[in-house]
């Protein structure tokens, strides 16, 4: 992209991992929170309708870590290549205006 273009395209692996990561540990963070001190049931309740296997339990948790990452990383994976996707179609940085050819998504 040349030198002086200021505008940087994500790794949309990379953003979809992280996000599955964060999402997937706050799951299983509030199904272990609700099942020891009943703090966020009424959250964890509302995702038990939506996640099959997960609920207020040691086991629930680990099913919402899994249903987190899945969901998480399938969102940040979309997110990562929609930012991009719109990077290259924006003409606001001149560099990018010029050097278009460079900034198509491989």
């Amino acid at each position: 992209m040349g030198g002086k273009c200021k505008s940087m395209r994500l790794s949309v692996l990379a953003f979809g991992v992280s996000l599955g990561i964060i999402t997937g540990v706050s799951m299983m963070l509030f199904a272990w929170s609700a099942w020891l001190w009943s703090y966020g049931m009424t959250m964890v309740e509302q995702w038990t309708s939506v996640y099959p296997g997960f609920g207020p339990s040691l086991k629930g948790g680990f099913v919402g870590l899994a249903w987190g990452f899945l969901e998480g990383y399938i969102l940040g994976v979309v997110w990562a290549w929609v930012y991009n996707m719109c990077l290259c179609c924006c003409r606001c940085c001149p560099c990018c205006a010029k050097n278009e050819a460079e900034c198509k998504i491989k």
